[in-house]
């Protein structure tokens, strides 16, 4: 098995190197410091694994381009543990996402055979930061308001209430009873998945339904 590096961290790339090439079943380890460097090695192109960091000049791009031009797995090293990174770059192609400041020799060894036998690794601290984001996420989702259209006469009864009109006013404004009135606006409060009158309003509002 053939391992790469790119990292631009001279001493951190060093000692991801020297740990790489003690573990079972690797031939060769080789390392560039830049993008350009990378593409340029030989080794490269021969590599079954490439370990990188994103965050460097032309990490992202890189990640797509050796998965597709190689063939080679990819493994994320970084120390970027925001959801939108870790997620970028597993949808980009990486089958691994490791945390820098929590890489042990075991946790690297047990993503590189994972790699190696085609499975993805996360690591736990990693995993559990991914699932606490996306509860959060979700139950944010479901108190928000989910867009929909309004009728002709709900867009109306809104307007008047965006406007400040009391119910009464509306009521007297379209010819409406004060209770058909307040169906509508029970009504666009459900649809509108909304927790008060002023929150559909709001997000009318700012969703362009009125």
């Amino acid at each position: 098995m053939k391992l790469f590096v790119l990292d631009t961290h001279t001493i951190y790339r060093r000692g991801l190197v020297a740990c790489l090439d003690l573990l079972e079943d690797v031939e060769a380890v080789a390392g560039a410091e830049s993008v350009r460097d990378a593409w340029e090695d030989p080794a490269l192109h021969g590599a079954d694994i490439v370990l990188l960091d994103p965050s460097l000049p032309g990490g992202k791009d890189f990640l797509t381009a050796v998965r597709e031009t190689t063939g080679a797995r990819v493994i994320v090293c970084s120390s970027d543990t925001a959801q939108e990174a870790v997620v970028s770059a597993l949808q980009a192609g990486a089958v691994g996402y490791l945390r820098k400041d929590q890489l042990t020799p075991e946790t690297l060894a047990t993503a590189v055979k994972a790699a190696a036998n085609g499975t993805g690794v996360v690591t736990p601290e990693l995993l559990e930061q991914l699932l606490s984001n996306h509860a959060s996420n979700a139950e944010a989702a479901a108190a928000r308001p989910v867009a929909a259209k309004l009728t002709d006469r709900e867009q109306q009864v809104l307007s008047l209430i965006a406007a400040g009109h009391p119910t009464r006013e509306v009521a007297q404004e379209l010819c409406y009873s004060e209770r058909t009135v307040k169906n509508v606006l029970h009504d666009v409060v459900t649809k509108l998945n909304a927790r008060s009158r002023s929150q559909a309003v709001a997000f009318a509002v700012r969703e362009g339904l009125i």
